[in-house]
This record gives C-alpha cells, structure tokens and sequence, in this order.
C-alpha cells in the first residue's frame, strides 16, 4: 500500500468513524423520540418486540416484517428475506438490469463488480475495476454500467455485452455518486453522467457519448449522491458535510452553477425522486429520519421516520414506498412514500450493514448490499394489486 493509499484509507476510515458515532450519540438522545415509541419496537430483543407487540409479533413472523401497528399489518403489504448471494469483502452499490435478469454489485475491497443471474441467485462473472468500487450506476437501456472507484479517484465504463471495461476516466478526489440523465440541449436520453466527488466539493459533469469530462461545478461540503430531474435541467445533490447541519444543493444543468442550496439536516445521503417528479425523497443519517422536498417550491414539506442512521434509499418502482437502509438499527425500514406512515423493518442481522437497495423493475424482489455481512440479501415483496395508502388516524 503506498503512501497516498494509507491516508486515503484513513481519511475514510475516520470519516465512517465520526459518522457512527454521530449516529450513536443521536440514537441515545432520540431513544424516546416519537417514531420509535409507534414503531413499539426494542432492537435489544432477538425477535425485535416488546412482549406488548405479541399478536403483531406472530403476524411478522410469518412475513419477515417488523410492523409499526395492526394498521401498518393490515395493508396486506409485506416483505420476507428468501436468500442472500455470498460476494466479496465489502458490497456496496447495487444495480438492476432493466429486463430484471441481472444483478450488479460493487466490491469497495475487492476492486471489483460481480454480475449475479437474477433467477438463480449466483455469480455470473466478476469484473475487475479501479480500487473502492463503491457505487454502479446502468443505462436505461442496460448497455452499460458506470462505477466510481473512490481510492482511485477514477470512473470504470463497464460494455455489459461483453462484461469489459472500455474506458477508465480520472475524476476529482473520491468519487462517490453519481445520476444519469437527459441532455437539456438535446433530449438525449442518458447522454448526461453527474459524478458527486466527496473530497473536491465538486460534482463532475461528462457527457457519455463521448466519455469527456464537460466541466467540474461547484457544490457544499462533501457532496455524496446527485439526481438529475427528468428534463435534464437541474441537478439535486446532497452534501453529506462533516457533521454540521448540511444541505442539499440545486444545480442548473445549463449555466453549470449551484443555484440554490436547502438545509436538510445532518449527513444527508440517499436522494430519490416519486415517479411523476413531484417529490423528492432524502434520508438523512445523522438525525434518523427522511426529509420531502417539493421541487416546485423548493421546500421541506414533510419529515419521515427511519431507522437509526439510514443510509441508502430506495424506492419501490410504483412510488410507493420508501426503503432505508439504517447501518446502526441493522434493519430496512419501510415507511409509505405519500403518507409517512411506517410500515415495519426488516431485520438484516447482527453483524449486518445494510447499504445500497435497488428492485426488480415489477417491484416484486428487493436487493439489499450487506458491507460487513459480505453479502447481497433478497427479498421478495408482496403488496396490494394497487396502491393505496396507509391512513393515520
């Protein structure tokens, strides 16, 4: 290891650091908070419920689901752990092909992506990338796939016929997130890859017809994850900072300059857009707890429960409902994306870290990335045949 590698290693393993303990010394203070007491869960049992929850407890059993209340269990919705995939030292990013048939997981350690066969649940091939493969990203087409590589500073342009990499592109310092999205010039679809760089407070802008870097823009502290709004034309990023009240920043696609900047809270991370547009999702690690944003008025609309320290986001394809993935509770929290109202936690295990969620485009199987389980869990989710949303009384 060189000396540029060990401080890089130590720079994020001290950042992890004060995350974790940032997360502990909130859950401590927040342990009589609202959410928890309705999620009427103890995570200090094996089976996650208080002797109180008993008949819930026999219905989440069957389910694989921790429900918040006889409410939440009476939406018919549910999700059971069916399986995991063993994969290399340190899963992170997860990825689905668009027909659903293959699976694409980054390995930060490994410095790899393996390809999983969706319908056997195996390791289909492993591709070599640039060292901290941290998150893929597909096309909408699934001709390629992108992967950051943060040790690197580099960004892998993986060929998904031929499962090589064509292209390595150097970026700024840590690249970490990233979004696809329209040309505002042109309509292009996917012609535009924004790149959130953790170390330069910049977002990297390429134009992926012919893999140049068109310019590098300006964001706050430590930008994490961008997301493009569906014409192309702004980019929301959030600023993961360092342990301050951070913020999102909105970026104009067209002149490259932040233009507006939105307090969110503490680490902000996962940003997901509901499928019309008409809101914006954020899970905010260090405060326990998922922020809505109206893009129209640029505003905060709504607070979320979580479980503690939510760090990946995912949404289910018909948009409704919100995944976390909480590093300290070790669990998925499911919260329903148009009322707020929780509809249970799934338990990942003691010695899990769940990171990245992704779905299968029906909506039917959910994939999990397991950092120290060393792992990829799957899910299968049923729900009501169509939506309809948990009312709180």
């Amino acid at each position: 290891m060189t000396e540029r590698d060990e401080e890089n290693f130590m720079t994020i393993y001290h950042m992890n650091l004060r995350m974790g303990l940032t997360a502990v010394i909130l859950a401590c203070l927040c342990s009589f908070s609202f959410w928890f007491t309705a999620a009427a869960c103890d995570l200090s049992r094996e089976d996650g419920f208080p002797p109180a929850a008993a008949a819930s407890h026999l219905h989440a059993q069957q389910q694989g689901l921790t429900f918040a209340s006889a409410l939440a269990a009476g939406s018919n919705y549910s999700a059971t752990i069916v399986g995991a995939v063993a994969l290399g030292a340190a899963p992170h990013g997860v990825a689905v092909m668009p027909d659903g048939r293959q699976i694409y997981v980054t390995d930060f350690n490994a410095r790899s992506v393996s390809v999983i066969d969706a319908a056997q649940l195996t390791v289909i091939d492993t591709i070599t990338v640039g060292r901290g493969a941290v998150n893929v990203i597909l096309t909408a087409d699934g001709t390629r796939a992108y992967v950051t590589n943060e040790l690197d500073d580099t960004l892998s342009v993986i060929d998904t016929t031929t499962r090589q990499v064509i292209r390595t592109i150097p970026l700024l310092d840590r690249p970490h997130g990233m979004a696809l999205g329209v040309d505002p010039t042109t309509g292009a679809v996917d012609q535009r890859l924004y790149v959130a760089n953790l170390g330069s407070d910049q977002v990297s802008v390429l134009n992926t017809a012919t893999l140049d870097v068109v310019i590098h823009v300006a964001v706050g502290n430590t930008p994490d994850s961008p997301l493009a709004t569906s014409d192309g034309k702004h980019v929301w990023v959030t600023n993961y900072g360092e342990g301050e009240a951070s913020t999102l920043s909105l970026v104009d696609t067209l002149s490259f300059t932040e233009i507006y900047t939105l307090p969110v809270g503490i680490y902000p991370h996962g940003i997901k857009f509901a499928p019309d547009g008409s809101q914006l999702y954020v899970s905010v690690q260090g405060e326990d707890k998922l922020v809505v944003v109206d893009p129209a008025t640029r505003q905060l609309v709504a607070t979320y429960p979580a479980g503690n320290a939510p760090h990946g986001l995912g949404i289910s394809p018909d948009g409704g409902y919100l995944w976390t993935g909480d590093l300290v509770s070790r669990t998925s929290t499911i919260v329903d994306a148009h009322s707020g109202a929780l509809i249970g936690q799934i338990n990942t295990g003691a010695l899990s870290n769940p990171h990245a969620i992704a779905f299968a485009p029906d909506g039917h199987r959910a994939y999990i990335s397991d950092f120290t389980g060393r792992r990829l869990l799957v899910v299968n989710v049923m729900k009501p045949t169509s939506y309809l949303p948990v009312i709180v009384r």
